[in-house]
């Protein structure tokens, strides 16, 4: 009874913390150049066929829609699904430890971790970051419920849930098939049950879907001119390995665009009639060459994301996508302990030794919630890999999601951890 009203007053001071500070920044909301495609897409008719596989993934301009383009109405709609899908997530983890004691202290951290301003400002800006983070985190809630007890509308919650997520932002796509594939993993070493495929088969059908529909809106188009201008038009080898490999045909006018986003120069990569073979091109062969150019050199491409660890999940600009209007619920120190800017190398490094050493023990047979932990922990890198070369232009706002999966992987190793001491202690005490 007294942990029951411990947990309603914890609530009830979260929501009043994030009601009364949210208040001025729903006035008015941050509009970015972006917000004016997704508008646009919000706008078509539902069963119009361009809603469904556009130029931006399908979710945000739903909510869009569904707040008749109000921005203020659709920031408030996001904090909303924010505090369920966190309220979801702190429950799931509380219920997920053995010592009943500590159950209330996770719920509270969870919630906690939920008001640093990397994860919260976005509710107030009208770009997918929000959506992201909250269907992110209603993915893991619903994974946790299904490792309590495998049911059928568990299973279903959790395929649902994941298709959100894929089509509010394409990387997240990526992130379901990398989990299809340690599904897949655990049940070849019969460390899961053969059921578990379904799961797989259900995320790799999502990545599939998902993939067909950013070629059906020319998606990675925008990204990946980013690329090309950026990092690859100024590397002689790299304009040399599509050339030779791709049949690019490198022009003096393409060349002129180097070091120039997808946008830039009046949107020459698009409009220039120079660049007219360039973009027949683009479009058959662009994104196979690239991968191959990736794969050409994996220690290079790996190396090269792994430098931008720190100052990806760090995000030192992140104010600058906010609203004037947001004020952070949490003093600067507290974010600090939360969302450390520093250390970030050693923090990876830690809870990925945990999530092998925990491997190493099948730690998930004492508490399923350790297998929830290793599979947050093993697609950190790749999903950093995967958004870092993914777009040249913001990269620390696309890696959003790969510093919530690092604090949130470290903050669930501590409660393990100190979960798995106090029943140790309870059992000496018996003894």
């Amino acid at each position: 009874m007294i942990r029951r009203i411990l947990y309603i007053a914890l609530f009830a001071l979260y929501v009043t913390a994030r009601l009364l500070y949210a208040q001025p920044a729903l006035v008015k909301p941050r509009v970015m150049d972006d917000t004016q495609a997704y508008l646009r897409i919000s706008n078509q008719l539902l069963l119009d066929a361009k809603f469904w596989g556009d130029s931006r993934p399908l979710v945000f301009p739903l909510l869009l829609k569904i707040a008749g383009q109000d921005f203020s109405t659709a920031a408030a709609l996001q904090l909303g699904f924010s505090i369920l899908a966190w309220t979801l997530l702190g429950l799931s983890v509380a219920a997920s430890l053995r010592t009943r004691g500590l159950a209330p202290f996770a719920f509270g951290l969870i919630f906690a971790l939920s008001l640093v301003r990397h994860l919260a400002g976005w509710d107030f800006t009208m770009l997918t970051e929000a959506l992201s983070v909250s269907w992110f985190v209603l993915f893991l809630a619903a994974g946790l419920w299904l490792l309590r007890g495998w049911r059928v509308e568990r299973v279903l919650a959790l395929i649902v849930v994941g298709l959100f997520l894929a089509f509010t932002r394409d990387t997240n796509a990526y992130l379901l098939l990398m989990l299809a594939g340690l599904l897949v993993l655990a049940v070849i070493l019969r460390w899961a049950e053969p059921r578990t495929l379904i799961l797989s088969a259900a995320f790799v059908s999502i990545f599939l879907l998902n993939n067909a529909n950013a070629d059906l809106g020319g998606r990675w188009v925008f990204p990946f001119l980013n690329v090309m201008g950026r990092r690859i038009l100024p590397n002689p080898q790299s304009v040399d390995f599509f050339e030779s490999n791709c049949d690019l045909v490198v022009t003096p006018g393409l060349m002129a665009l180097e070091g120039e986003f997808a946008n830039g120069q009046s949107r020459a990569f698009y409009n220039d009639p120079d660049l007219a073979d360039f973009r027949s091109w683009v479009y058959p062969h662009g994104k196979s060459c690239y991968m191959r150019w990736l794969a050409s050199n994996p220690m290079n491409s790996g190396a090269e994301a792994f430098e931008q660890f720190g100052p990806l999940v760090a995000f030192p600009d992140v104010d600058n996508y906010f609203t004037r209007l947001y004020k952070p619920v949490l003093p600067a120190f507290v974010e600090r302990v939360l969302y450390p800017d520093r250390f970030i190398l050693w923090i990876f490094v830690a809870v990925t030794v945990a999530a092998l050493i925990a491997i190493l023990f099948r730690a998930w047979r004492g508490n399923p919630l350790w297998a929830a932990f290793i599979l947050l922990v093993l697609p950190i890198f790749p999903h950093l890999f995967i958004t870092w070369h993914g777009d040249a232009m913001a990269p620390a706002r696309h890696a959003l999601s790969v510093g919530l999966e690092l604090y949130l992987s470290a903050w669930l190793l501590l409660l393990l951890c100190v979960d798995q001491i106090a029943l140790r202690v309870v059992e000496q005490d018996k003894k």
